[in-house]
């Protein structure tokens, strides 16, 4: 007799019955009704198991799991077969895993047992899997499945009932106890094990909508689903135990069903499934056939769309399943995803061109995660690195868009979501796989995998050929939705060998990271192509007979159009139209493709010239042959008058009187950074200090996760972000309404925000100028009780220019022609000190304060690698020899630094004057640190470095980077300082220039001129007591820039 779904007594769902005890629960309240119905799919025959003959199935698996009880109840059971016992801890191993991860799973898990079986594959694979654990010296018992017709007398027919020998009773268990383990795929690395607990099982699947859709007596295909995946476990094993449905699988045969799309509709139909599930490309197969969407009419619920209705679904291992299904509001809604009331799922924005975020489920009383990975708000939570974008018009509706694994950054820091792009290009009849790539590199890439039929499309040098041109529409479809950064070019395709065919995971998906790893070496050979030789592109070259540039403008303007795919104004900034050094590199390499004298320049030449028109000038003048040149300082003085011109309102309005504050609000920018850090926790330690608000640009990680990483980088106090004056703002600062609320009423503000990048030009800083134009509006605006904020900019030495080295600077204006002979950043933080003389000339009290360089804090030594001394000690390092300069340096440690503007800025009453410096008002020599260095690297690398002249050191170094053959980010790992190699030229320039004076022994080294600092002495107690420079500050540097891989490509 079969039992009615009427008939069905539920058990309790609170965890006082957990999966276990269910089977007896069963055993007692519904011995008679269907727990699943396997259909053969050879005669279409049924064969229906109960929950009695199922209960008698379990305990005797479980005598010959453990006889006579000897495993202790906890033990972890590995399973390469699909079964399920009681008072042990499963542990379902996919067969498609590669054996060292099913080894890496059995070893970390301590994975006493493990059951095998079933087929020759699996006894292939146990082999294998016995010698690598004897190599890991693991011990592992194996045992064999026994044949399923000895646990499950039905299959055989057989009228002879099996004996009930129930299981020892279990042990008490608790919410935390492991119920079972499940695994990930190992797509991006090793398999990761996944514990189930008894509250996450009920919370994360019993009870979530999902499985209660199909409760009761309903037929329930599963027979596609995989046991050792998280949707076969809770779909096949646990929620039928509660939910009550009865699932249809396949019958066991000697040979098992491998499901397909074909097999799968016709044990559905025919065991006249009401509902179904399967994968999604079960559903692109039937979506062709007619015949099979007629069929799918009958079932309640698969899909929408010609009659047949498809719930998408969603969980993981780590949380379960958070979706629910909800009613079809729009025939394109199929895709998108309702998530449960019972879940708190939360979105992180990506800040990238499609808009994405990434979900993070937040504990609640009704969900818990079974991996708590990251905490939000104070609360614990996972970040599952699943990407989702939201419904166009339905807030509550997302669509999984892919994995953050699967996102690739470039070197540039741009990011790139490869799973539309790859998308399309599978589209392509004769494509099987595509697997973009590109990651720290200045461009992407693609390599392709045609289906079977097509795999000698490419063996020969014309085959490939034809094969580009029969995936390039599709390819061209990809860029067109893609960001200009994210574009394949045509030399950037690669095919995969047929001897090589991409490794697939357990889901039958491809492994992106095993495939990469295989093909790795083809990879890095295509990069170092395209690095080295010149692009040839279809664009033809100006007209030889043109009269100026006006001709070379036009036709670079095609050029760059072509490239960013948009138009282009010729007068303005590239790099603010879209223009990225990935893009910088494909141009240079274009137009050496095209013009021979394009030789002449390199990528600092688009750097320094970011418009068309000055581009097309450069140009124009190496085709002529005309050798006049511009004067350079002239030009940079008529840059630096147009952006003062431009940002300066030259305001008149009258500014409310100021009062005295007992207690400073501070609005400070940047703060996750170098300074940015220390002024941060300097400003939360004050008792003068009553709030602060932090503004930084928006961040995918969120700016308090940033900030608590950039603390623990510098070894600050982490606790300090806690406190109750800390506000935390995501602000654009070239947005002139900077969407800040009118409740910031500041007392100070300290803009320390500032681009950093020293190959830029003055017109690339535009955005940052900007924001300095901005924030000056916002303190002119204010509606304080106390009056308008005092202003205060982080400037820079670099304002002073290279024209007078060895010369000291007083606390007072630069002129803009001292400004002109410096480097972009410089000129653009000179245009910013100009609109704040402007400003205090109509009221607003400001200060800029000039920096030195900074370097590593005295506590954790954290000084950015990319700045321009680690960049030389990086070289040095990789060359055997260190730079020697005349002079002294006056570098001041950051901590020093933050503590000397607070001291001027918050805790002093004096009158603050317009200009002062924060530079070490007690220099050392350069050789002094040099040989310092070379001792302490001494400890690590095993000898001295010998200091030789900073020209000599430079010549060795450009030789060494010359003579490199590798790509070009290895070569910039392994000599850092050719990124900034003009940079490093003048600095030598300078150091000879010294050499040639009597008195330039005090001189400050490197061609910058030493920052007077005796105001700001008079005003801070902590700069006028600052420790001279010595080796424990050194060896601070050095083990920081260890820990960040500065010296590993050495």
């Amino acid at each position: 007799m079969v039992a009615t779904s009427t008939d069905f007594v539920f058990p309790p769902t609170d965890g006082s019955v957990p999966p276990a005890l269910a089977i007896d629960f069963h055993l007692k309240y519904n011995p008679n009704h269907l727990w699943s119905v396997l259909y053969n799919i050879n005669d279409s025959s049924e064969t229906n198991i109960t929950y009695e003959q199922l209960a008698h199935a379990v305990h005797h698996a479980a005598h010959i799991l453990n006889p006579g009880g000897k495993l202790p109840q906890g033990t972890q059971i590995g399973l390469l077969v699909s079964t399920h016992t009681i008072q042990y801890v499963p542990f379902p191993i996919s067969p498609r895993t590669h054996v060292p991860g099913i080894a890496h799973l059995l070893a970390s898990t301590q994975t006493s047992l493990l059951v095998t079986g079933g087929s020759e594959s699996i006894a292939d694979i146990t082999l294998q899997l016995a010698r690598d654990l004897s190599e890991m010296e693991f011990h592992v018992q194996f045992l064999e499945m026994p044949p399923l017709d000895s646990i499950l007398p039905q299959l055989c027919k057989s009228r002879i009932q099996s004996e009930h020998r129930p299981s020892p009773p279990l042990k008490p268990i608790t919410a935390e106890t492991t119920i079972c383990m499940l695994h990930s795929s190992g797509s991006t690395g090793m398999p990761r094990p996944v514990k189930l607990h008894l509250e996450g099982v009920f919370k994360n699947f019993i009870n979530q909508p999902f499985g209660w859709l199909y409760a009761g007596g309903i037929r329930f295909g599963t027979m596609a689903l995989p046991t050792f995946h998280a949707m076969g476990m809770f779909l096949q094993v646990m929620m039928p135990l509660y939910a009550g449905y009865t699932q249809v699988m396949f019958a066991p045969s000697r040979i098992p069903v491998v499901p397909t799309p074909d097999l799968t509709i016709k044990a559905g139909i025919g065991a006249r499934c009401e509902y179904m599930m399967c994968v999604p490309a079960f559903l692109e197969a039937w979506s062709v056939d007619e015949n099979a969407v007629s069929q799918l009419r009958r079932m309640k619920g698969i899909m929408f769309g010609g009659g047949v209705r498809i719930h998408c679904c969603y969980g993981a291992t780590e949380v379960g399943h958070v979706h629910k299904i909800w009613d079809l509001e729009g025939p394109s809604d199929w895709g998108y995803i309702k998530f449960s009331p019972h879940v708190d799922a939360r979105f992180i924005p990506q800040n990238d061109a499609d808009n994405t975020f990434e979900v993070v489920f937040v504990v609640t009383d009704d969900h818990k995660p079974f991996v708590l990975n990251y905490e939000l708000d104070g609360k614990l939570a996972y970040k599952t690195k699943d990407l989702v974008v939201g419904h166009p018009s339905k807030p509550d509706l997302w669509k999984i868009f892919g994995r953050l694994d699967d996102q690739i950054v470039l070197l540039n820091g741009e990011k790139t979501n490869p799973g539309s792009m790859e998308a399309e290009i599978v589209k392509c009849p004769t494509v099987k796989s595509a697997i973009m790539f590109g990651r720290e590199r200045n461009q992407t890439g693609v390599l392709i995998e045609f289906e079977e039929s097509s795999r000698d499309l490419c063996r020969t040098n014309q085959g490939g050929i034809k094969a580009l041109e029969e995936i390039w529409p599709f390819v061209e479809r990809a860029n067109q939705a893609s960001p200009s950064h994210s574009r394949i070019a045509k030399e950037a395709v690669l095919f995969s060998d047929p001897a090589r065919p991409f490794p697939r995971t357990p889901k039958g998906g491809v492994s992106r990271s095993a495939a990469l790893k295989l093909y790795a070496r083809d990879i890095q050979e295509m990069y170092l192509e395209l690095e080295t030789e010149p692009m040839v592109t279809n664009n033809s070259s100006p007209s030889g007979s043109y009269s100026g540039p006006e001709d070379m403008e036009e036709w670079l303007k095609t050029c760059v159009q072509n490239l960013l795919g948009r138009k282009i104004d010729v007068s303005e900034d590239l790099f603010q139209q879209g223009m990225d050094s990935l893009t910088a590199t494909m141009l240079l390499r274009s137009l050496k493709g095209t013009l021979s004298t394009a030789s002449k320049i390199n990528q600092r030449t688009i750097f320094a010239k970011p418009t068309v028109k000055q581009l097309a000038r450069v140009l124009a003048q190496l085709s002529s042959k005309n050798d006049d040149k511009a004067d350079s300082t002239t030009e940079a003085l008529q840059d630096i008058r147009a952006r003062i011109q431009k940002y300066d309102n030259g305001r008149s309005q009258p500014l409310a009187h100021y009062r005295q504050s007992t207690k400073e609000r501070v609005v400070v920018t940047g703060t996750t950074g170098g300074l940015g850090s220390h002024l941060l926790a300097q400003l939360l330690k004050s008792d003068r200090v009553e709030r602060v608000w932090a503004m930084n640009r928006k961040s995918s990680k969120g700016n308090k996760e940033r900030q608590t990483t950039s603390f623990q980088d510098k070894l600050l106090d982490v606790n300090l972000l806690k406190s109750g004056k800390l506000v935390f703002v995501d602000v654009d600062l070239e947005d002139s309404r900077l969407a800040l609320s009118k409740e910031i009423e500041a007392t100070v503000m300290i803009h320390n925000a500032w681009q950093v990048n020293f190959n830029l030009s003055l017109q690339s800083f535009e955005p940052s100028i900007r924001g300095v134009h901005n924030l000056l509006d916002l303190a002119f605006q204010s509606t304080a009780p106390t009056g308008s904020p005092l202003f205060v900019f982080a400037s820079s030495i670099a304002v002073a220019g290279f024209a007078r080295p060895g010369s000291c600077l007083s606390e007072a204006p630069v002129t803009l022609e001292d400004g002109a002979t410096s480097i972009g950043y410089g000129q653009s933080k000179l245009v910013a000190e100009k609109l704040l003389e402007s400003a205090s000339r109509v009221g607003l009290r400001t200060c800029i304060i000039r920096l030195g360089q900074l370097t590593g804090d005295a506590i954790s030594g954290s000084w950015s690698t990319t700045d321009w001394v680690p960049s030389l000690v990086g070289s040095s390092v990789s060359i055997g020899c260190l730079p020697g300069a005349i002079g002294t340096v006056s570098w001041l440690p950051l901590d020093v630094a933050a503590h000397s503007i607070i001291d001027i800025c918050i805790a002093h009453s004096a009158e603050i004057p317009p200009v002062v410096h924060a530079a070490h008002p007690h220099p050392v020599p350069w050789m002094d640190i040099l040989a310092t260095l070379s001792v302490v690297l001494a400890s690590r690398t095993g000898s001295h470095l010998p200091i030789v002249p900073f020209d000599e050191w430079n010549k060795r170094v450009t030789q060494a980077v010359e003579s490199f053959r590798g790509l070009e980010h290895e070569r910039f790992e392994r000599f850092p300082s050719a990124k900034i190699q003009s940079t490093v030229d003048g600095m030598v320039r300078a150091d000879l220039e010294l050499r040639t004076r009597r008195d330039a022994s005090d001189a400050e080294s490197g061609g910058t001129v030493r920052l007077d600092t005796s105001t700001a002495e008079v005003l801070s107690k902590t700069l006028r007591s600052a420790t001279e420079l010595g080796i424990g500050h050194v060896g601070k540097w050095v083990g920081y820039w260890e820990s960040m891989g500065l010296f590993k490509a050495a």
